[in-house]
This record gives structure tokens, C-alpha cells and sequence, in this order.
């Protein structure tokens, strides 16, 4: 609870360009530390926002089905020998050559009849009307749905790491843009101050780009812009502005070694 409150705190800060003297001088270490945060909170509120769209998932997959004008399945099926998934601890047991299941995982198809033995229940589905998809919408539309559910995990996985990388990329080609503005501008500055700042700087910008993509917003990228503002904020508080007395007698120096 601690770390939460303790990343949140944070997270305010990076919203004031005041604090961004202290986070130019971040510890690189930290700084990753709370962009890995960064993204995973953020994820989980964009799950959050999700729930609405999958809760009527099955009303929408019908829908959906409702458009399709044929489509029919054979659901003719038959195995030589029970199939195990997997074969040293299944937790699946599609066996044809029995007749009702004889122990939990057990899955037989026979005949047009689907028993499952559950854990604490066996249940037996006649399918022989499933081979029209259209006829069975609600059914299938339920069964996708089921499958959407299960890939849940593994896709969050997945949506975690590209964000990472995805952020990270736009954190690399904002301190870049940073550094050479500031060097336009004259600011003495090294490009660690300027990373670490886009690191925090970042934070915004991924929140909103989240949230605009849940509510199927977009303007011209406008999410990102804090990011940049952020880590020129970094560099009005840490760089030293030079002068133009200043700036020729670094050329001068720079020549003359």
C-alpha cells in the first residue's frame, strides 16, 4: 500500500514543472523504477475503463454474427484414442470411445453429444443444432466471449511489455528533441538530466493516451505534448543559460583545445 500511495505521490509531482530540478537529478535507477510503475498503473486503470466494453462484449459479438448471412459448421467429430492436454497432467480428456465421463477434465463428444465432467458436476449438451452459427448467435457469441476471457491474462502480458517499449521509445526521441532545442537555446546541459526528466515527464502522456484510446479519442497525437513541455521543464531548471559573451568564449575555449 505503501509503494501505491508512494508512486501516486509522485505522479502528482510530475505534474508540476517546479519538480522537475529534483527529477533531472533522479538516479537512473529510480527513474525506471517508477516508469515500470508508471505503466503498469496505468494499465490497470485502462482495464478499468474496459469493463463497460466487456461486459457487453456478448451483446456486441451477436450483433456482429447478426451480419453474417451463412455460415454453417460440420460438427462431426471422433478420435482413435483419448486426447490428453496435456499428456503428462492433463486437465483435458477428449475421449470418443466412452459414453459419459468418468472422472473431472473429461471431455467426450459422441454423436452430436458434449459431456464435460466438471469438478463438481458433469454436464451434457446436445450440439447438433450448433453447426449453424447464425441460428446460435447467443450461444457462440457466449462461447468467444468465454475464450476472450481466458486470453485476458497472456494479453495483459503482452500489452505490458509493448507499452514499455512503446513509451520508452517516445522517452528516447523526446530527450533527443529536448537536447538539441537546448542546445539551440544555449542551455549547458548533459543528456542524463534530460532523460531522467523525460522519464518522469512521460507520465501524462501515457495516461492520456490510455484514456483517449479507451474513449476512441484522437487529436492530431496531442497526448504526447506534455511529454516534451515536461522535459523542457527539466532543462529550464537544471540547464545554465548562457549569455552571448558567455557562449563565444566557450567557442573560444572549445577552438582553442
Amino acid at each position: 500500500m505503501k509503494k501505491v500511495l508512494g508512486f501516486y505521490r509522485t505522479f502528482f509531482q510530475t505534474l508540476l514543472p517546479s519538480s522537475y530540478e529534483g527529477f533531472a537529478e533522479s538516479r537512473t535507477k529510480n527513474s525506471f523504477g517508477y516508469y515500470f510503475s508508471l505503466v503498469l498503473n496505468a494499465l490497470i486503470i485502462f482495464a478499468i475503463l474496459m469493463i463497460p466494453v466487456i461486459v457487453g462484449l456478448p451483446t456486441t459479438i451477436e450483433s456482429k454474427l447478426n451480419n453474417v448471412a451463412i455460415f454453417n459448421m460440420d460438427t462431426n467429430f471422433s478420435t482413435t484414442h483419448p486426447i490428453l492436454i496435456p499428456e503428462k497432467y492433463p486437465v483435458a480428456i477428449i475421449n470418443y470411445n466412452s459414453e459419459t465421463p468418468n472422472q473431472s477434465a473429461n471431455i467426450i463428444l459422441n454423436n452430436n453429444l458434449l459431456y464435460v465432467g466438471a469438478v463438481f458436476k458433469n454436464y451434457q449438451v446436445n450440439i447438433s443444432g450448433y453447426g449453424n452459427v447464425k441460428q446460435k448467435g447467443t450461444e457462440y457469441a457466449a462461447i468467444i466471449t468465454t475464450l476472450i476471457l481466458l486470453m485476458l491474462p497472456s494479453v495483459a502480458v503482452i500489452a505490458y511489455i509493448f507499452l514499455l517499449v512503446k513509451y520508452f521509445i517516445l522517452v528516447i526521441i523526446a530527450s533527443i528533441l529536448v537536447f538539441i532545442l537546448a542546445k539551440i537555446l544555449s542551455y549547458r546541459i548533459d543528456f542524463g538530466p534530460i532523460f531522467n526528466s523525460a522519464m518522469y515527464g512521460v507520465s501524462l502522456s501515457v495516461f492520456l493516451d490510455l484514456i483517449f484510446f479507451a474513449l476512441n479519442f484522437e487529436f492530431y497525437y496531442i497526448q504526447y505534448l506534455p511529454l516534451l513541455i515536461y522535459t523542457f521543464c527539466g532543462v529550464s531548471a537544471k540547464g545554465e543559460k548562457l549569455d552571448r559573451k558567455q557562449r563565444n568564449k566557450f567557442v573560444e575555449i572549445k577552438q582553442k583545445y
